[in-house]
């Protein structure tokens, strides 16, 4: 007896224990699925190790939380006025009445400046005859207001804490609720309106296009496998292999996003893969045999090669665990678990409900499947080198495909056009200008109050407000320059040139209780900050911009200038990027390849495979160059993702055509016995897992309709590359 028909004889000796054995470790598992939330902030990209992060929290430590909740409120007949301001007022109030809001900023609360010689008050306006005047002399005030006056921002600063990531979401939606039954034409931006608004497509909206991705994937299945038993068996395998790799997943304290959502979507194309393997080959061999010596012979003729097929895929997966980011750590770790859970129920389940004929596919000799199948061997075998040669030709053009792709990530763009997030973005950016803030601080062990350090502070923003990428600025310059203008009964303000008149004013103003100074200066006066309001945009463009801005500062000798807050942290992700791609891909490849060596003991094997697994992943990656598709946070892992599944019939293919060879002499002969073997299963498992993640291109998230139309491309790419290409390069190799 085989080592194969040894196996499957203690399977289904094992029955009704291995069945409670399944049955509880759902059990269990789905209790861990339960934990599992969702986190698509940027520091879960990040070792935390990493320098910037590092930066990003000292910043958070010494200023607080720089992330705002952007409300924008719009009048048509100009907001300064006394309605315009008591929406404000109102707005602002239910506001700071949320849990989690820590500050609210408005011209109706913002600390202004007044009085005349050594005189000075700070409070904020009185009317709109106030707000008129002060608008016009204030710079702090002034970049709150449109400047067609119709619209104000309520800028509404999350408190600093351990959990934000964990509690933005129930903050937004209190702090919408709260504003909305105020004033109902608000429009809401930022950062973190744009995480909660990709949480929840991620969920919401993911779930339902995946829910009718995989009611595609079953009517498909039934058209193709003749049956519903069948069918229903195995999306029963590929559920129970999703929810055991959820179940490990939330009990190691993990929350999905967009990259480590399509975990359960790579354990379906496995599962689905060996399913159909298994079924269709018990269902070929003869009818009249016994049901335990059918299934020992179908199953055991495809048992090897499915879990090799397995193996070098996990493999190829913990390739990922070399990249930089701990997200992908994590995809490809758990991906590899996930993907060893689904070959184990596959086997159980398919070898024990295989004893039973209702369980199996119809397997007809004839038919548009076996014609499609038949119609590749008989290209391959008698045109192998117009194959090559065309396969050659989409190869160069794939390459000069992946030449356009753009390294870049931008994340309000993983939402459509038409997404309430991001059309209330593009409003406030039309009507009111660039709004999301970019920070800097300007270091000095001397002393930021120092007269020539804020005076090239003051002369840096009057350069930066120069450029049209940005429409203002604010810091410590700003506030003493108004303070001067108010004491001196100067027209303009200025930073003085002597020291003590610095102090004097600074103490002046912070003596008053509407002062506010620790969102300027930290308490050790050696770091100033410095806010820039500037456009939406993506990493790449975030990244130009610092450069240009910080060419722009000229500071004194023995002070430095640095970018800080959450922005740089976006932008350092596109370095992260780039170095996953490649460690992951390159890893994989050598992995995967060595695996498949070793496996067959042939370095010819091996080579063969390369092509046929390089050729899928060249079309993909050539797919996203020509239609624009980023390489970004989301596609990432696309390279090694496709590697690692598209291999799996090329192990079948070279499995089969090795015991083939042993029956027939003539290569030819071999090739298309080859293809007639495993190319139905394979033509099927593509037509059902392609058309079913073909759906997921309606998806309102960008990063899921990318990965299922790509992943679809991929799928087909290989079928085609393993029946037509494989087979052709054995036929001239074997002719030589």
């Amino acid at each position: 007896m085989t080592a194969a028909a040894h196996v499957i004889s203690a399977i289904l000796g094992m029955r009704r224990r291995l069945l409670a054995l399944l049955v509880l470790v759902t059990g269990l598992a789905l209790v861990g699925a339960s934990k599992v939330g969702v986190d698509n902030a940027v520091e879960v990209w990040f070792p935390s190790d990493d320098p910037t992060l590092l930066q990003y929290h000292g910043f958070l430590d010494t200023f607080g939380n720089d992330e705002v909740v952007v409300v924008g409120v719009h009048s048509e007949a100009g907001i300064l006025t006394e309605d315009g301001l008591e929406r404000l007022r109102a707005v602002g109030e239910a506001a700071e009445q949320v849990e989690g809001i820590a500050r609210v900023r408005s011209i109706v609360t913002e600390p202004l400046v007044r009085g005349g010689r050594g005189t000075l008050e700070v409070a904020p306006v009185e009317d709109a005859q106030d707000a008129a005047a002060q608008l016009g002399i204030d710079p702090l005030v002034g970049a709150l207001v449109s400047e067609d006056k119709r619209t104000a921002l309520v800028l509404a600063e999350m408190a600093a804490m351990g959990d934000i990531d964990a509690r933005r979401d129930g903050i937004l939606a209190d702090l919408r609720t709260a504003v909305s039954a105020i004033d109902g034409g608000t429009s809401f931006a930022g950062i973190g309106v744009v995480y909660a608004a990709l949480n929840q497509a991620s969920t919401v909206d993911a779930a339902t296009v995946i829910g009718a991705s995989y009611l595609l994937i079953l009517v498909l299945a039934r058209l193709l496998l003749g049956r519903w038993r069948p069918v229903m068996l195995t999306l029963t395998v590929v559920g129970l292999g999703a929810v055991w790799l959820l179940g490990l997943y939330g009990a190691s304290g993990r929350d999905i996003n967009m990259v480590t959502m399509v975990m359960p979507t790579l354990v379906l194309v496995i599962g689905v893969s060996d399913c159909v393997h298994m079924l269709v080959h018990v269902a070929a061999t003869p009818a009249d045999l016994p049901a335990f010596e059918r299934v020992k012979e179908g199953v055991g003729a495809v048992i090897w090669p499915c879990l090799f097929n397995t193996l070098t895929t996990a493999m190829g997966f913990l390739a990922l665990a070399s990249a930089s980011m701990p997200v992908i750590q994590d995809l490809g770790i758990f991906c590899a678990l996930g993907l060893v859970a689904a070959f184990v129920v596959s086997l159980l389940l398919c070898t024990l409900m295989a004893m039973s004929p209702a369980f199996l596919p119809v397997v007809a000799a004839t038919g548009w499947v076996q014609r499609a199948v038949d119609a590749m061997a008989q290209v391959a075998v008698r045109r192998p080198g117009q194959v090559l040669v065309v396969s050659g030709f989409v190869t160069l053009l794939a390459l000069l495909g992946m030449t356009r792709i753009e390294v870049d990530t931008y994340s309000i763009d993983f939402l459509y056009a038409d997404h309430p997030a991001r059309v209330d973005s593009d409003r406030l950016e039309a009507e009111f200008g660039p709004y999301t803030p970019l920070e800097f601080v300007v270091h000095s062990d001397q002393g930021v109050r120092r007269p020539e350090l804020l005076q090239a502070v003051a002369s840096w923003q009057d350069r930066m407000e120069a450029d049209p990428r940005v429409g203002w600025t604010r810091s410590l310059a700003d506030v003493v320059e108004n303070l001067h203008r108010v004491m001196s009964g100067e027209s303009q303000g200025r930073v003085p040139d002597e020291p003590a008149s610095i102090e004097q004013l600074l103490f002046l103003f912070e003596a008053d209780a509407d002062a506010n100074m620790d969102r300027f200066v930290d308490a050790t006066d050696t770091q100033v900050r410095v806010t820039v309001g500037v456009p939406m945009g993506s990493a790449k463009t975030f990244g130009q911009l610092i450069g240009s801005l910080e060419a722009m500062a000229e500071m004194p000798p023995g002070t430095r200038v640095e970018a800080a807050g959450y922005i740089p942290l976006y932008v350092r992700i596109m370095d992260h990027i780039v170095a996953s791609q490649l460690s992951s891909f390159a890893i994989a490849f050598v992995v995967i390849f060595s695996l498949i060596g070793l496996l067959f003991r042939s370095v010819r094997m091996a080579m063969l495979a390369v092509p046929a697994n390089l050729l899928p992943v060249f079309i993909t990656l050539g797919a996203m160059g020509m239609v624009g598709i980023r390489l970004d946070v989301a596609t990432v892992t696309i390279a090694a993702i496709v590697l690692g599944l598209v291999v799996d019939d090329t192990t079948q293919f070279l499995y089969r055509y090795r015991v083939m060879s042993t029956r027939h002499e003539d290569v030819a002969d071999v090739v298309a016995a080859t293809v007639r073997s495993v190319g139905r299963p394979m033509l099927i498992t593509t037509v059902i897992l392609a058309g079913g993640f073909s759906v997921l291109g309606l998806a309102a998230i960008k990063s899921v309709a990318y990965f299922g139309l790509l992943l679809a491309v991929a799928l087909v790419s290989a079928l085609l590359a393993d029946l037509l290409v494989i087979p052709a390069l054995l036929v001239v190799m074997g002719r030589r």
